[in-house]
């Protein structure tokens, strides 16, 4: 699992076109002690939980729910031996 995940941030304009500006956009992560945010929006997992990053330019907003887990060490298969008969 990756503890870095690139955002971009896509602008529609009124025509229908779309402008990215991910990297002259303002992000900022609501909850920063579980995802930080970089000024290009690379967010970069800090401790278990979720967060909300918001990416704002030329006044307008978005969001992503941002949520950090807990990586597995490992898996056990219960029971260790199975006998089964064919009938």
């Amino acid at each position: 699992m990756a503890t870095t995940q690139q955002l971009t941030a896509t602008l529609t304009l009124s025509s229908g076109a779309t402008e990215t500006v991910t990297s002259t956009a303002t992000w900022v992560s609501s909850t920063p002690a579980v995802a930080t945010v970089s000024t290009g929006g690379l967010v970069t997992a800090v401790a278990v939980g979720t967060t909300t990053v918001t990416a704002t330019a030329q006044g307008k907003s978005g969001t992503c729910t941002v949520t950090v887990t807990d990586p597995a060490q490992g898996m056990a298969v219960s029971p260790g031996t199975a006998a089964l008969t064919v009938s």
